[in-house]
Order: C-alpha cells, then sequence, then structure tokens
C-alpha cells in the first residue's frame, strides 16, 4: 500500500466523519422540531376540548331556552 492509498483512505474516512457530524446535527435540530410540534398539538387538543365543552354547554342552553319556548302555549 503506497502514500496515495493512505490518503485516499484518509480523505474518505474524513467525509464519513463529516457526513456523521451533519446528520447528527440534522437529527438533534428534527429531534427538538418534534418536541415543539408535540406541544403545539397538546394545546390544540386543549382548545379542541375546551371549545367541545363550551359546544355542549351552549347547546344545552339552546334547547332548554327552545323547551321553555314550546311549553308557551299561544
Amino acid at each position: 500500500m503506497g502514500e496515495e492509498s493512505f490518503a485516499l483512505i484518509e480523505k474518505k474516512i474524513n467525509d464519513l466523519v463529516q457526513v456523521v457530524a451533519t446528520l447528527k446535527k440534522e437529527k438533534a435540530a428534527l429531534a427538538a422540531e418534534v418536541t415543539r410540534m408535540e406541544g403545539e398539538a397538546r394545546e390544540l387538543n386543549k382548545k379542541l376540548s375546551e371549545m367541545s365543552r363550551e359546544r355542549g354547554e351552549v347547546k344545552d342552553r339552546v334547547e332548554k331556552i327552545l323547551s321553555r319556548l314550546d311549553a308557551i302555549e299561544l
């Protein structure tokens, strides 16, 4: 094996190290994005639950009003 072979192997290893470093950074960025999106999803689920609860309350109130109107003899 000559000097050229070692230089080629060294270059390939350096390239591979750079690729691994880049992939680690991308993985960390993606993990942070997933964490952020999970938090956002939790917030949206809370809002959805609250809106569903409010919708149920409004529906009950409207039904009570309608039943009182039905009870009035015209």
